[in-house]
């Protein structure tokens, strides 16, 4: 890409803006990977492709004054974002101080309203409502916040975590708020919606949370008692600095602590089957050969032997002088022989002993942790009601476990169980319908596949955030800064979003709650169901590793590679094949010919469905910038129709001589942009030609 800065005519607002998004794609092209400390021959030897060369970038002095005024709108705009997250950071943080107070007064398990959390909370929603007029008047506002939230996202799935779509993070604050109030959570769900990850992500997040709370308010007193005279203005930026500091330190853990650290912050874990007994939860009892001597030092006994021994001499040192030497000596022997093996008959237990370890879930409540309890409707239901009274207690009371006594239930202990979500089609062997009067304890929670919208194509969508599961695949794809490069980007999109059809619809299927009414596709599928094979995350994410961004095959074909051909239910397999025909994929015109089978066929090989050798052509790369991410997550944002006010004040400086008011106007007139520059004309006409 080539830079022209001879055009000296004004641009319209749209090219201006067009401009600004070449020059960040741009620089998604110019950017070198780091990697000298590969070693000499890798870097000697090192190649790349021959990479496709954008168009030419047409600049000006105009073009300069507009991307100087958004660089610095977009810096104002992020201290103002910032300054209104750390105001609601610091009204939750002393709503939740309010409202432990207030459960410490009480005794009660639950909040409560006071008229101080009363004030907190309408404190909170005026912020809210203040943070969302400015992402939404300011074009450089919803630019700096929503690209915040993309690289957090991106962050998230690179160590593992799940994206924080709307509907994790309600299903998340749901989790937290039971949590918070002392009810144990149960999570129910089909495979591969990701429970198990969703329960131990909200676990570790109670526990930093609690720690960062506890931390802030020690801390908050602290300060105020060395600075008694300082105003609420001061407390808030001393939080901000607490606040940032303590936030990245475990943020900083979790991401590059050691073992140990990573360890202390993660819930206890229990795996649920039918064989787990009440021991396996609690107390497990095992029979152990103990030494007391193994205890101390052999020193520390001989030490207690040689007093013991002079201690009796001098008790009978009368008697002793009326014998001989000889005798002496003797009856010395005989005594010191006798006191060693007393010694050793008194602190030796050597056999066999029942020796008590305590489980997760009594581990959990002493030490104040989190415990998952993982596919607890396996568990046997008669192990389970020994949870009884742990579930309807709230943390710092006592809870009666069988065996053990009373225990004091740990500020820090939450209780979270996950199961599998049994339907008229799909039941999951081994697991079984929990006990009403049992489950009633639970704050229950259904989470599955997050959303998409099943129908229209991508340039047909109104509202672009509501396709979760689409910025869930594309997250997966993106560099760390947010940027994406890919062969033919137009078409691979769609491609994209259509996969993220694909697998929503099979979710739907699994799930029992979708209907196939196109008949005439296929006729032999009146009753749909899927029994075992569904496009959950986990295996979206196994197609998109094995497509690699189109490196060496086409989409279609790492669908066939990363999921279909490893369907071994005919059924499944037929019905998700004739699914993947209907949205576009394994076209005849590609080379695929898919015949549709019925109920009860045997399984679809690769070579029924491929009539001639697979080829495949790799498109030019094209690279797409975190802007243009924005864009097809979020939509256009806050449109720009006039040269905002900041860019005109920019052209002060500029030499009016240069520019030709007549022509400008003609030429305006010619291209019908001239309500793009009335604010120009207006400023040439008050200050002179």
């Amino acid at each position: 890409m080539t830079e022209n800065y001879d055009n000296l005519n004004l641009p319209s607002i749209d090219e201006l803006i067009e401009n600004y998004n070449d020059e960040i794609r741009y620089k998604v092209d110019i950017e070198e990977d780091n990697l000298n400390n590969e070693g000499l021959f890798f870097n000697t030897f090192r190649k790349k492709e021959k990479e496709y060369k954008e168009k030419s970038l047409e600049k000006n002095i105009y073009y300069e004054k507009y991307r100087a005024f958004v660089e610095n709108e977009k810096a104002i705009k992020e201290k103002e974002i910032e300054d209104i997250e750390n105001k609601i950071a610091y009204e939750k943080f002393f709503l939740n101080w309010e409202r432990k107070v207030n459960k410490k007064i009480t005794k009660k398990s639950h909040y409560g309203s006071t008229p101080q959390t009363r004030y907190r909370v309408d404190r909170i929603s005026e912020l809210e409502d203040k943070l969302e007029k400015l992402i939404n008047s300011s074009r450089e506002a919803w630019e700096v916040y929503y690209r915040k939230i993309l690289l957090e996202d991106i962050e998230n799935h690179h160590n593992g975590r799940l994206v924080d779509v709307d509907y994790v993070k309600k299903s998340k604050e749901k989790i937290h708020n039971a949590l918070d109030m002392g009810l144990p959570v149960y999570i129910v769900g089909h495979l591969g919606s990701g429970k198990t990850q969703l329960a131990t992500e909200v676990a570790v997040e109670f526990t930093v949370e609690n720690r960062i709370q506890d931390y802030l308010e020690m801390e908050m007193e602290n300060w105020f008692r060395r600075n008694p005279t300082k105003d609420e203005d001061e407390a808030l930026k001393e939080f901000n600095k607490l606040n940032s500091h303590i936030r990245n330190y475990y943020k900083d853990i979790l991401n590059n602590g050691s073992k140990e650290e990573v360890e202390k912050l993660q819930p206890l874990f229990i795996s649920g089957s039918h064989n787990l007994t009440y021991e396996d939860m609690f107390v497990e009892k095992t029979l152990v050969l103990k030494s007391s001597f193994s205890k101390d030092s052999y020193g520390k006994y001989l030490n207690q032997l040689t007093k013991d021994f002079y201690e009796w001499m001098d008790e009978h040192r009368e008697n002793l002088e009326k014998a001989t030497e000889e005798e002496q000596l003797q009856l010395k022997i005989q005594i010191w022989k006798s006191l060693s093996d007393l010694l050793v008959a008194k602190n030796s237990a050597f056999g066999t002993e029942i020796a008590k370890t305590e489980k997760e879930i009594l581990r959990a409540i002493r030490e104040g942790r989190p415990v998952i309890v993982d596919e607890l409707n396996a568990i046997a239901m008669q192990n389970l009601i020994a949870l009884n009274d742990i579930l309807q207690k709230h943390i710092g009371s006592s809870a009666y476990i069988t065996g053990v006594g009373r225990v004091y239930i740990k500020p820090g202990f939450a209780f979270i169980g996950t199961g599998n979500l049994s339907t008229r089609l799909v039941n999951y062997e081994g697991t079984n319908e929990l006990n009403p009067a049992f489950k009633s304890r639970f704050v229950s929670l259904e989470y599955n596949y997050v959303n998409q919208n099943t129908v229209g194509s991508l340039e047909d969508q109104e509202n672009l955030s509501k396709n979760e599961l689409f910025r869930i695949i594309i997250t997966k794809l993106l560099d760390k800064n947010g940027n994406l490069s890919l062969p033919n980007p137009k078409t691979t999109l769609d491609e994209l979003f259509r996969f993220a059809q694909l697998s929503r619809i099979t979710q739907e299927v699994f799930m029992g709650k979708w209907r196939d009414d196109n008949k005439d596709f296929n006729s032999s599928f009146d009753n749909l169901e899927l029994k075992e094979s569904v496009l959950s995350i986990r295996n979206i994410l196994h197609v998109l590793d094995d497509w690699n961004l189109g490196e060496e095959k086409d989409f279609t074909k790492a669908l066939w590679d990363g999921f279909i051909s490893s369907i071994t239910y005919p059924d499944d397999q037929s019905y998700i094949l004739s699914q993947a025909v209907r949205f576009g994929f394994f076209s005849k015109s590609e080379g695929w010919d898919v015949k549709t089978k019925a109920i009860g066929e045997s399984t679809t090989s690769y070579d029924e469905i491929r009539k001639n050798k697979y080829i495949y052509n790799r498109a030019d790369i094209r690279h797409l910038s975190y802007l243009d991410i924005l864009y097809l997550i979020y939509g256009k944002g806050v449109e720009r129709k006039k040269y905002p006010k900041g860019f005109l004040d920019k052209l002060d400086d500029i030499d009016k001589d240069k520019i030709d008011i007549e022509t400008y106007e003609k030429l305006d007139k010619d291209l019908r942009k001239l309500e793009n520059s009335e604010g120009l004309i207006d400023f040439l006409e008050n200050d002179g030609e």
